[in-house]
């Protein structure tokens, strides 16, 4: 895809950072519920979703493929604890300067 997820970090940050869960929390979410679930829209040709999912689909689909209680994914797991990474940096600094 030709969109820089980096552009998203301050939103993504901002929005997990509002939620009601913890920073290993939602780390766990991203890792064994939303990657578990989406990954495939990277392999998709000749263009993946862009527009985003509806929201029964999406909630089916997280239920279907978790993850919870075995390891972390290994297809495209690098790529995500990489954007993790930024994003989590991102999530710690909005919380603290909320106090």
């Amino acid at each position: 895809m030709d969109t820089d997820v980096t552009l998203s970090y301050d939103f993504i940050a901002q929005r997990c950072a509002e939620s009601k869960y913890n920073i290993d929390e939602l780390e766990n979410i991203l890792f064994n519920e939303v990657l578990p679930a989406l990954r495939f829209n990277m392999f998709i040709l000749p263009a993946p979703e862009w527009a985003g999912f509806q929201l029964d689909w999406l909630v089916k689909r997280v239920l279907a493929h978790h993850r919870f209680g075995k390891r972390k994914p290994w297809i495209l797991r690098r790529y995500t604890q990489d954007h993790w990474t930024h994003i989590r940096q991102k999530i710690q600094e909005i919380r603290q300067n909320a106090k």
